[in-house]
């Protein structure tokens, strides 16, 4: 029988994935941030339960997301039971739930780190019209104390800054499944043509300086990048989206120790 107890408490990340601390980019002097980067979107979870016990405040942030898909399937009784036992104060046991009982097709983990108030309300810019129309108003439910959540979805980032800007949020995890870049791909058809979005369009929206990004980066408390090269049509399509990002965030390579917030001094 194998001992699955972690032999090294401190690595207990799920596997195959990274994590670079940050200062933050709008309190530098104030507090960091971490960016959580893996292939399966899935391990998101990990993080945002991560963070959110890990937060003094106890404020929990809402969630932004940027994906084709809008990874918004509920946890059916069984899962949300396996969650009610979740030792959250348990990073590996976290870690294993996140791998091992999670879908792995990345449709459940948003809604299982809400109903464990993991994350608050929910902000999804998609593409993909599978669990009813991109803008179909408010959908509303409840976690596992009672709280309600509110999911929210959009069909472009202008329609998501034209919303968030009007309502009272003050903290939020930042989240990007690098398949957003995609237009047409595996799940769109099923002849593995895949289509992109225009680097200069992906750059606009992006940028620091432009409004979504002024916006998000006042607010943000973590930052999760999902490769998904399944999805984006190769390991190499995902590397070139990542390394576009990085150099619209970035003076340098995340996981350099001189790198900052490109609007930062060195």
């Amino acid at each position: 029988m194998i001992d699955y107890n972690p032999l090294f408490k401190p690595f207990s990340m799920p596997p195959n994935v990274m994590k670079a601390i940050l200062a933050h980019p709008f309190y530098p002097s104030e507090k960091s941030i971490e960016l959580g980067i893996f292939n399966s979107h899935r391990f998101a979870f990990y993080f945002w339960a991560k963070w959110s016990i890990e937060k003094k405040d106890k404020v929990v942030p809402d969630l932004v997301t940027f994906d084709w898909h809008q990874d918004l399937a509920y946890p059916g009784d069984t899962e949300k039971e396996w969650l009610g036992k979740l030792d959250l104060d348990n990073l590996f046991e976290v870690s294993f739930y996140a791998w091992a009982k999670l879908y792995p097709h990345n449709d459940n983990h948003i809604v299982s780190a809400a109903y464990l108030n993991l994350i608050g309300d929910i902000y999804v810019v998609c593409k993909q019209a599978h669990y009813g129309k991109i803008d179909d108003g408010v959908k509303e439910f409840k976690d596992i104390h009672g709280r309600v959540h509110r999911i929210r979805k959009f069909e472009n980032h202008e329609t998501l800054i034209k919303h968030v800007v009007t309502q009272n949020i003050e903290q939020i995890y930042f989240d990007i499944d690098l398949d957003y870049f995609t237009i047409e791909n595996s799940t769109s058809n099923d002849k593995q043509h895949f289509t992109y979005v225009k680097d200069k369009d992906i750059k606009a929206i992006f940028n620091l300086d432009s409004p979504l990004m002024q916006w998000v980066t006042k607010r943000v408390e973590g930052m999760t990048i999902a490769l998904e090269p399944e999805h984006t049509g190769s390991i190499n399509k995902s590397m070139k989206y990542f390394g576009l990002l990085e150099k619209l965030f970035f003076n340098g390579s995340v996981f350099q120790w001189k790198t900052t917030w490109r609007h930062l001094k060195r």
